[in-house]
């Protein structure tokens, strides 16, 4: 019997197998935590940017609301109301004297949907504003209120 001869005592190829089976299933785990751990932080970070982007349009759609209401300084209150209402979103609150103007309080609201990869998220974004609408003097700016409840 020669001295150079090896000897395996049983499974040396399984035995390798196993490892990098193993090794395998590890990394595979990894990556499954790294993705759950992940989803929901892209997910809040999604829905994040389209409560940004509701409350932008928000305020976009009270500005065009004011502008409506300062295309007609001296309009009498049920006008600007009207004026008011017909900015798509805009409802008006109150209209009341202000002295020498008109001070009109209105609710905004805008809802908003996007399809992200995590499915279809959707936003209802709010404010009220108050404007008051002089006839001779400079507009007063536009006020963003608490919203009655």
């Amino acid at each position: 019997m020669p001295h150079n001869r090896r000897v395996r005592y049983g499974g040396g190829t399984s035995a390798r197998l196993r490892r990098r089976l193993l090794a395998a299933a590890a990394l595979a785990a990894l990556a499954a935590a790294g993705v759950l751990a992940t989803v929901p932080v892209l997910r809040d970070r999604s829905q994040h940017r389209l409560e940004q982007r509701a409350d932008r349009e928000v305020a976009a759609t009270a500005q065009r609301a004011r502008a409506a209401l300062l295309a007609e300084p001296s309009a009498p209150g049920p006008a600007l109301r009207d004026a008011a209402d017909a900015v798509d979103g805009v409802e008006v609150l109150t209209v009341e004297d202000a002295g020498p103007g008109v001070r009109l309080v209105f609710r905004v609201r805008v809802a908003k949907t996007a399809a992200s990869v995590f499915g279809w998220q959707r936003v209802n974004a709010g404010s009220c504003f108050a404007q008051v609408v002089r006839a001779a003097a400079t507009p007063a700016p536009l006020e963003r209120l608490p919203c009655p409840d």
